[in-house]
């Protein structure tokens, strides 16, 4: 894959256990994540999850069942280092933190998911700059 994806997916986490809200944009803070959403924190390392639709659809689960944010296709985020940076959109830009681990909520989805999913079920990332998140929104590895 290319190091150039887009937007494809953004969901609001608005309360624990609950469907997450589809939205076709959202506001991003800076240093604390998508305005609405119950991660959305200053200093937390969960603040944004992202994650790859061709991995969602090789694991076979749907869109929001992860309680992802924001879904891209067209670019491999495994393989992208902590500390990188990608841009989104015009000017958005945020950082790659940690790997998601799953948790037992994963069993909850489908018996065996937890285990299957390891590794692969997203990434946490922190908005450095403020703006709009957009379905379509191109999305390119900077650094």
């Amino acid at each position: 894959m290319s190091e150039t994806g887009k937007i494809v997916d953004i969901r609001l986490n608005v309360a624990r256990r609950q469907p997450m809200s589809v939205v076709e944009s959202a506001e991003v803070k800076a240093g604390e994540g998508l305005v609405g959403d119950r991660h959305a924190k200053a200093g937390s390392s969960r603040q944004i999850l992202l994650m790859d639709r061709a991995v969602m659809e090789t694991l076979e689960v749907e869109a929001g069942q992860l309680r992802e944010n924001l879904s891209v296709e067209g670019i491999s985020l495994f393989g992208l280092q902590k500390g990188q940076i990608l841009r989104v959109g015009e000017s958005l830009e945020f950082q790659i933190g940690e790997l998601c681990d799953p948790c037992g909520n994963m069993e909850l989805i489908r018996p065996g998911l937890r285990e299957k999913i390891e590794g692969q079920r997203g990434l946490f990332v922190t908005p450095l700059s403020s703006g709009e998140v957009k379905l379509g929104d191109e999305v390119t590895v900077v650094s």
